[in-house]
């Protein structure tokens, strides 16, 4: 097994790097001779490489070769438009022990219990009420806004802490959909220290469930590659995950055989998750029409492009200026300039 990582490379040098294949897409040049472009992971960073001599989805599946497949491969790298740039010279299946295998596989940099406990604390704390923090399990008889996050998140934490958060553009890893709410959550706790007026527990309770509905929009492989559901395509998580919160309160309701949760505090809730992002172009349900749901979209909007921030840095040199980068910008035409060493 080869140790080399992407972030070691120097254009100009050619490696033999052990990695996983995270995804192949078939494309073709301009001449139309078909190659594939690999999505490649080191366990520490995913890079995109490209496989050239007329190759396809179907010869590779011929030497063994899918996604989530091991590999050994020699990589060339080049540079273009101040970037590192990848040409697969030979690559071959091969099998891997498990430790082996899971140090290839990219995860979050904070472990996972650790960054739900935390969020979980985070969020009792914000009611302003005493609760046990050592456990997840709220009284029966409490139907605040904290109660039905915790349960919510409690009941579903198994995908929650898997879930990738994107098929693409940001936190699109094992437990990426987990990293991108914590994050979010201590931000929205921190920023109700300046902005006294929100109201704590509904901006923290809204941003633990923002993204919530992703569990079912998105199945997530081992990798943590996701790909959409048909009710991702059919719905998307904004609406599953209101869904989620209603099914909550009715089967409350139902046990109790009476209303539970506050309706203005459930309604409130929900208009945080319909307006997260922002404008409709960008799929919001509806615009943010409180303060805390503005906010809540711009957290949004801070972590998703510092997180396309952190991974520019993993492939662009020091003291240049990437290509445009999808995403960062609403034109598409943003770039990131790394600061010299």
């Amino acid at each position: 097994m080869y140790n080399t990582k992407f972030d070691e490379t120097e254009t100009g040098n050619t490696y033999d790097m052990t990695l996983l294949v995270v995804r192949i897409e078939e494309r073709t040049t301009k001449k139309g001779d078909p190659y594939c472009r690999l999505t490649l992971s080191d366990g520490k960073t995913q890079s995109d490489t490209n496989l050239f001599n007329n190759t396809t989805k179907e010869s590779l599946q011929l030497q063994g070769i899918e996604e989530e497949t091991a590999v050994d491969v020699r990589l060339k790298c080049t540079e273009y438009m101040n970037q590192k740039n990848y040409t697969v010279d030979s690559i071959t299946a091969v099998s891997l022990n498990d430790e082996e295998r899971a140090s290839l596989i990219k995860m979050p940099p904070v472990p996972r219990k650790k960054m739900l406990m935390e969020m979980i604390g985070i969020v009792l704390d914000s009611s302003g009420r005493q609760y046990d923090k050592e456990t997840v399990n709220i009284p029966d008889n409490d139907f605040s806004l904290t109660a039905l996050t915790v349960r919510l998140i409690a009941k579903n934490s198994k995908a929650y802490c898997s879930s990738s958060a994107a098929k693409a553009m940001h936190h699109n890893l094992m437990g990426g959909l987990l990293y991108h709410s914590y994050r979010m959550v201590k931000a929205a706790d921190s920023i109700c220290n300046v902005y006294t007026d929100l109201n704590r527990e509904l901006l923290v309770c809204g941003t633990a469930l923002h993204d919530i509905g992703k569990i079912e929009e998105l199945s997530t492989s081992d990798l943590g590659n996701a790909n959409y559901t048909s009710e991702g395509r059919l719905f998307g998580h904004a609406l599953i995950g209101i869904e989620m919160i209603d099914r909550e309160v009715i089967d409350a309701d139902t046990k109790a055989g009476k209303e539970t949760y506050n309706r203005e505090d459930i309604r409130l809730l929900k208009h945080l998750i319909a307006s997260h992002h922002g404008i409709p172009e960008w799929g919001a349900i509806a615009l943010p029409a409180i303060p805390e749901a503005m906010v809540l979209h711009n957290i949004d909007m801070i972590d998703s492009r510092m997180y396309m921030y952190e991974e520019g840095y993993a492939w662009t040199k020091p003291g240049s200026v990437s290509d445009y980068i999808n995403g960062i910008s609403g034109d598409g035409r943003a770039t990131i300039y790394r600061p010299q060493e």
